[in-house]
């Protein structure tokens, strides 16, 4: 079950501005000790510690390779790669300089295979948390289950509301559109 909180966009320059949108509240956070912790409760031969070593090892393999321009699927799960944040376009390719359109490089990931957005959107379950004050009318947060899809088969998130640059992950607001999330930043 994944718990969402209704928030309004304060976006200023954007069609999104003063509407609502869901996000996703963290249930928590796991770092590789845990996540090895947790594998090795599953029933395998092999130790928490074997684990924790091969996943520590997998991190910094992925981050060489990224940075070596390759792209990483971990099947089932996750496809990485590196791309270029733009301050602003050039008008023409011949004015395009790194100092004055590349704000930053950033991480994108995407979900495949049985993590992809459709198969996600289909599976997941929502409810609306009740860990905070909803803006709700009501002022209650709703106890119904709903499918992501909501039976159409698409969600919609918007960009991060805050201008911050927090490094938050964000999604395409087109569901037409394939957009990746960006993640850290």
């Amino acid at each position: 079950m994944l718990n969402y909180q209704i928030y309004q966009s304060q976006l200023k320059d954007s069609p999104s501005f003063g509407k609502y949108y869901a996000r996703i509240v963290s249930q928590g956070t796991l770092h590789i000790p845990e996540l090895a912790e947790h594998m090795a409760s599953h029933n395998t031969p092999l130790s928490k510690g074997f684990l924790e070593a091969v996943l520590k090892d997998a991190v910094a393999c992925i981050n060489e390779l990224a940075l070596d321009g390759k792209r990483i699927i971990l099947d089932n799960l996750v496809s990485f790669g590196l791309s270029v944040k733009h301050k602003m376009g050039a008008a023409t390719a011949d004015e395009f300089s790194v100092a004055k359109n590349v704000e930053s490089v950033v991480l994108q990931a995407i979900g495949v295979g049985e993590f992809s957005k459709s198969m996600l959107t289909q599976a997941a379950k929502l409810k609306e948390s009740n860990s905070y004050v909803s803006p709700r009318s009501s002022n209650s947060g709703s106890t119904e289950e709903e499918n992501a899809g909501g039976g159409s088969g698409s969600t919609t998130t918007e960009p991060n509301p805050d201008d911050s640059g927090s490094g938050s992950t964000t999604t395409n607001p087109n569901p037409d559109e394939g957009g990746m999330g960006d993640i850290g930043e």
